[in-house]
């Protein structure tokens, strides 16, 4: 019976002896230490057309002189900067703007010119570059007026309703 109560004191003692060795062995812990931080911004492009009132009624029986039809915002957080360019439906691979009837017996057109941001607007195959950026936009973007002219009292129209659809893209570079 002795024996039983010394082997499990044995036991008890080589455990004791066991955890006093492992609290006596110094921990090697490093003095200094790093952490990486790392996060990604995505990507900012897009652009906002913001039609005015008279960009749906206008009067083509007048003549037009650089009125407000629209205001366009550009964003963009590309460091080499973007593209905006400007497309005409009725323009086709042209080089001017023109409203058109949706009846097809109405052969009537009326030319018209544009302005963005106080410069000409100039189509070269239906299509017209009017930014040519070469760096990113303030965080609230730049926006810029889009303006149109036309001489509508010398062209006589037939009574219709006429129409252009104009489409603005923006691509980083």
């Amino acid at each position: 019976m002795n024996t039983k109560i010394f082997g499990s004191n044995r036991v008890k003692v080589l455990a004791a002896a066991a955890a006093i060795l492992m609290a006596a062995i110094p921990s090697f812990a490093a003095t200094s230490g790093t952490l990486t931080l790392t996060g990604t911004v995505p990507a900012v492009l897009d652009i906002t057309v913001t039609a005015q009132p008279a960009a749906s009624s206008l009067d083509l029986s007048v003549n037009q002189a650089n009125l407000l039809v629209a205001n366009v915002t550009e964003r963009s957080n590309r460091k080499p900067g973007y593209t905006v360019t400007l497309q005409s439906a009725n323009a086709g691979s042209g080089a001017a703007f023109f409203f058109k009837s949706a009846d097809v017996l109405n052969l009537d057109t009326l030319t018209y010119t544009l302005s963005y941001g106080g410069s000409a607007v100039t189509l070269v195959g239906g299509t017209a570059l009017i930014t040519d950026a070469t760096a990113k936009t303030p965080s609230a973007g730049v926006t810029k007026d889009l303006r149109i002219s036309y001489s509508g009292a010398a062209s006589f129209l037939n009574q219709d309703a006429y129409a252009d659809t104009l489409t603005f893209t923006i691509t980083a570079k």
